[in-house]
């Protein structure tokens, strides 16, 4: 991540949208903002090739859902990172959030100093998540797999290269081993976890006390 990253927010509250610019503006390594108040100019942007380091999304936006922008991101441009910012707290959305591989989460009831810890954590490669969206996702532990404690030691291993946020190719290479095999052990892991993605494994992983990653306190 440069020393300036550069934001685009989406949200369809022109209001709110100036403020989060003004406050982001004010954040330590923040460059550009950017503003959208619709996927469709959102994605029009960001396939134009405007440069934009990290992504913030609605998930109710007037032309479709912030978690179809969010996959749009993370499949045509997957150096680019995203976080979802919103209100919605239903199980429903925290399971969508979970599965979107979204690399953090913050919600609007938050205040404007965690907003900014979460943008620069996030901007620098890690994943944050904020204190009530942990609290939330707790309540899905139930539905976690009891084979997800039985991990062999490179599963393990592997879960928290994950966790930090490496690639394949990056945990391959210190783990020594081929990048086939990081993949085999991480469709084993997503198996056990009874997760889509890794975003959904490291949530429920840290859930169940065996990852450790950027958290709002």
């Amino acid at each position: 991540m440069p020393e300036q990253y550069s934001i685009l927010i989406c949200d369809d509250h022109a209001i709110l949208l100036e403020g989060l610019k003004v406050c982001l503006q004010r954040t330590p390594g923040v460059g550009n903002v950017l503003l959208c108040t619709t996927m469709h100019n959102a994605m029009q942007l960001l396939d134009s090739g405007g440069h934009v380091d990290l992504c913030i999304v609605d998930l109710d936006l007037p032309d479709g859902s912030g978690i179809a922008l969010i996959e749009h991101v993370k499949r045509v441009l997957p150096e680019v990172r995203t976080m979802v910012y919103t209100s919605h707290e239903e199980i429903w959305n925290i399971n969508a959030i979970m599965r979107s591989e979204a690399d953090g989460v913050v919600f609007k009831s938050c205040g404007v100093e965690e907003l900014q810890l979460a943008v620069t954590n996030i901007a620098r490669g890690d994943n944050y998540f904020c204190k009530r969206f942990q609290q939330l996702v707790r309540h899905i532990e139930m539905h976690i797999p009891d084979s997800c404690g039985h991990l062999t030691t490179t599963e393990h291993n592997v879960l928290q290269q994950l966790a930090r946020g490496l690639r394949a190719n990056e945990i391959a290479r210190i783990l020594n081993v081929s990048v086939n095999t990081i993949n085999t052990h991480k469709a084993h892991l997503l198996s056990k976890f009874n997760a889509t993605n890794t975003t959904e494994l490291i949530i429920k992983a840290f859930v169940k006390g065996m990852v450790e990653f950027k958290l709002g306190q």
